[in-house]
């Protein structure tokens, strides 16, 4: 059995998927420059599409199918990567009632554009009903509903659930009837189908007092960053959860007020043993995510990052009092130029940054740091334990003792 010391990562908060905020350009109107969103990512739209961007896909014709646009008006699109097999919920909130959203979602290919000008594309899923008061204009696909497509008219607001595959893409367009909305919010929810068939159990004690702690548990699926499964620890700080087997997940552990640890696990058997020590937060202290991936060679964030990326922006949140430098490192290879690696792991760290900053984070409160190879973990060539050295540090500054030492 493996008993596994957590690294601590960030402050425990109430874990949900914060919102990205985003604003619509005109050019997102044409599915050549569909917004890239993902499954379990909340996205907030300060504006609602105005006109079809330079390309009316859907030029009115009274002709097409009912389940189909008649007339595109004021789009955007959207181009949905798929990472997991599971099935796929989302909703639209306008953010006036006064607005009506009308929406459908096709499988993608390079075909797409061209079979959308024939009128041959099918929508595998629409809406296209009158908007609800008494839902508050909300529409897109929920459990509950059977129905795939709603067409013009009063009818249903929501169409039923989609199952997906990974390596699935999926494009959708989403269209309000009227000028001049003022934004609205986009949320879905992949549900895995990934088999729980093992065990994972330890205890939860504060690092400061011993004490145990009744801290929640979550397991996500480190491919795609899609959560899996949680749980609460008992009295006496013990929890058991249920996980895969032989596939890489996160499991984090937090409760409120302390600082929540992440562990990289992948279990090879049926049972096995996490224990986390958690820490208070305290001005001053260096939290590492390892969970914040980037493409290789590059500082293009990964989709499976956005979670550790949101409960950053959660504890930013809760946490006004604090400043935060962000450090960027990589790996040390002899065989790569240093001052490359540097500028990488600084590039790194803006990239974070500036999803921060998109999230609503004020950037006097975010500085950056690139380390380069220069601070690695561990020394050690087996390649699962030479990746923590990919990581990004936090280390937490208090504002108070900053506006201290300036005057």
């Amino acid at each position: 059995m493996r008993i596994i010391s957590a690294i601590v990562v960030l402050v425990a908060t109430a874990f949900s998927c914060s919102a990205q905020t985003l604003k619509i350009t005109k050019s997102a109107g044409d599915l050549s420059h569909a917004i890239l969103i993902h499954p379990n990512i909340n996205y907030s739209f300060t504006n609602s599409p105005l006109g079809y961007g330079s390309i009316q896909e859907f030029p009115k014709n009274a002709y097409r199918a009912s389940f189909v646009f008649k007339e595109e008006k004021n789009t955007v699109w959207f181009i949905m990567p798929i990472g997991a097999n599971g099935c796929l919920t989302f909703e639209i909130s306008p953010k006036s009632e006064g607005d009506d959203f009308d929406w459908m979602i096709y499988k993608y290919s390079h075909k797409l554009a061209k079979e959308i000008t024939k009128d041959i594309a099918r929508p595998v899923r629409s809406n296209i009903s009158r908007t609800d008061p008494a839902v508050s204009g909300k529409t897109g696909m929920k459990e509950g509903y059977q129905n795939s497509y709603a067409v013009p008219g009063p009818g249903r607001s929501f169409s039923k659930p989609l199952d997906v595959k990974k390596g699935d893409t999926l494009a959708f367009v989403i269209d309000n009837i009227y000028h001049n909305g003022s934004g609205f919010s986009f949320k879905s929810s992949l549900s895995n189908q990934i088999p729980l068939t093992a065990k994972l159990s330890g205890k939860i004690i504060s690092s400061s007092t011993k004490k145990p702690l009744a801290g929640k548990v979550i397991c996500e699926d480190d491919s795609t960053g899609i959560q899996l499964s949680e749980t609460v620890a008992n009295s006496s700080g013990n929890y058991i959860i249920s996980v895969p087997i032989n596939r890489p997940i996160n499991i984090i552990a937090k409760h409120g007020g302390y600082l929540f640890a992440t562990e990289d696990v992948e279990l090879n058997q049926k049972i096995d043993t996490v224990n986390f020590n958690l820490d208070p937060v305290i001005a001053g202290n260096k939290a590492i995510l390892f969970n914040i991936h980037f493409a290789p060679n590059k500082d293009l964030i990964l989709p499976n990052s956005y979670p550790d990326i949101s409960r950053l922006i959660e504890f930013l949140k809760a946490y006004p009092d604090y400043d935060i430098r962000i450090i960027g490192h990589t790996n040390s290879n002899p065989f790569t130029e240093q001052g490359y690696l540097q500028r990488l792991s600084f590039f790194r760290a803006t990239a974070v940054k500036k999803r921060l900053i998109a999230s609503g984070i004020k950037e006097d409160r975010l500085s950056c740091m690139g380390k380069g190879g220069k601070q690695p973990l561990t020394t050690s060539k087996v390649q699962k334990e030479a990746m923590k050295n990919l990581r990004v540090e936090i280390e937490l500054q208090s504002r108070e003792e900053e506006e201290v030492v300036q005057k």
